[in-house]
């Protein structure tokens, strides 16, 4: 008998890839389904497979406020096609408008009608790194938008850019227009959104199993097959009850409104709300105190005894919500931390942050170690969004002078908002700073650190989490373009 070769190339029927593709689309709707349910911020409606979404039908959330969110979900059985500009604009079977081209008619539909759009493409498929517009897309916004605007015409992104415009039919400026409204999500494998279900199934106080993802799945499937195309949002909510999934109470949750204020703030277990506070009538210009002594006999003494609350309830999950700027998210670190045996969770642009579970590894170094003055004290960088330097530096100089050495302490590769890519990677990129700031403490032995920070805010929480056997630590609020910095917390060790 001769045996098949086990190198041999399997394939799936198209029935086969269609059952997985649908799979997968459950999946993620389910996930949305869920983020809803935790954050259904004047949500006023969401649809599956929505006829009203034109060509963006897989799934689409309404807002009060006439804001839309347009999710289309393509799945892909193996990793041998890469998502690239060419894929995007290849032709649809049977000579139908490409992926990007009904992307862009909804875009200009949804706009006619009054509809702000906000429109994104899911996939398992990895993004081609040789691609020269998708490169380009943010680590936190998904968007190529910003970066492609300012290449130059004579590039290979400038060409690339050139050639979708009048692939569709579109001025640049319209090109541009239309790119900062498209979010790319790529390379999401079926695990990851089973473990985003998870997690937020958790967070509800769900049953957070197998069996329970499973159910939700199948919730979706029988929308799809029943022909329910929209929901109201006590609707959404309703049926996901009808599964019987609560397991207990929703992890307790704090949120803390710094900067502005949540409209969806009732489902808070404790709720801290500093926004009158700070001058400025918005989120933007909020970063400077009316009286700076607040930071100390208001702000940390309402934070530290929010978690007095929390241990006489016995929570030691704590998921974490806000406006607020980095220090403030590094401070509800701190005061939750690892050492007191808390657990904490938040979102990073709908994703769950946690740390719970294994680090992954994230390298950490140095790029400049300046001596500025001939203080003792040590001024750190956290720089893994953007180099923070040549803003910190000045500052200093001017300023601090009981500083005595500025390091910047970021990632080996060169600071980018697509650094931060997961959870574990968030707790790998935390414990590693940690570690490397103890190390130059043991070198340079201050009393005292000075802490710049400019990362992800899931980093700053975990890394605030993770901050003992350390100095005294005092933290700087960012003012703004050329506006230096004021002290916000101080942290005694």
């Amino acid at each position: 008998m001769k045996l098949k070769n086990s190198r041999q190339k399997i394939s799936l029927s198209a029935s086969g890839a269609r059952i997985r593709g649908d799979e997968y689309q459950h999946l993620v709707t389910w996930c949305l389904v869920l983020q809803i349910l935790l954050d259904h911020r004047n949500v006023r409606d969401i649809g599956i497979e929505d006829p009203d979404a034109g060509n963006m039908d897989d799934i689409t959330v309404y807002y009060q406020n006439g804001s839309g969110r347009f999710y289309q979900v393509k799945f892909s059985v193996d990793a041998r096609q890469l998502v690239n500009t060419a894929w995007l604009m290849r032709p649809s079977k049977n000579k139908r408008p490409s992926i990007i081209q009904r992307f862009y008619k909804v875009w200009k539909t949804l706009r006619q009608n009054g509809i702000t759009p906000h429109l994104e493409l899911i996939t398992n498929r990895p993004i081609d790194p040789e691609d020269p517009i998708l490169v380009l897309r943010d680590g936190r916004g998904g968007s190529v938008a910003e970066r492609l605007s300012n290449v130059g015409s004579g590039t290979l992104a400038g060409k690339q850019k050139l050639t979708m415009a009048q692939h569709l039919d579109a001025s640049e400026s319209e090109l541009i227009d239309f790119l900062h409204a498209l979010r790319f999500t790529f390379g999401k494998l079926q695990e990851e959104w089973f473990e985003k279900a998870s997690l937020l199934m958790r967070i509800l106080g769900y049953r957070w199993d197998n069996d329970a993802i499973a159910a939700g799945k199948n919730l979706v499937r029988s929308w799809v097959i029943d022909g329910k195309r929209k929901f109201a949002s006590d609707e959404l909510r309703r049926e996901v009850e009808s599964l019987n999934l609560q397991a207990g109470k929703p992890i307790p949750m704090l949120l803390v409104q710094a900067i502005d204020r949540d409209p969806n703030a009732s489902g808070a277990t404790i709720l801290l709300d500093w926004v009158d506070n700070f001058y400025g009538d918005e989120p933007r210009e909020r970063r400077r105190l009316k009286k700076s002594a607040l930071w100390h006999k208001k702000f940390r003494p309402e934070l530290q005894d929010a978690v007095r609350k929390f241990r006489a309830m016995g929570a030691s999950q704590i998921f974490v919500r806000g406006y607020m700027r980095l220090p403030t998210w590094f401070v509800v670190g701190v005061e939750l931390s690892k050492t007191s045996g808390f657990n904490i969770m938040t979102l990073q642009n709908g994703e769950p942050f946690s740390t719970e579970g294994k680090p992954d590894d994230f390298l950490i170094s140095t790029k400049m170690n300046k001596r500025v003055a001939k203080g003792s004290e040590l001024a750190i960088g956290i720089s893994i969004s953007t180099d923070l330097s040549a803003d910190v530096l000045p500052y200093i100089e001017r300023n601090i002078p009981v500083v005595g050495r500025y390091i910047c302490v970021r990632p080996q590769k060169d600071p980018d908002n697509f650094c931060i890519e997961s959870a574990a990677q968030a707790r790998g990129c935390a414990l590693n700073i940690r570690e490397k700031v103890r190390q130059l403490v043991r070198k340079f032995k201050p009393d005292k650190l000075h802490l710049f920070l400019a990362t992800p805010a899931a980093v700053a929480l975990i890394l605030g989490h993770y901050w003992d056997r350390l100095p005294d630590t005092q933290l700087y609020e960012d003012q703004g373009p050329n506006r230096g910095y004021l002290p916000s917390f101080f942290i005694p060790n």
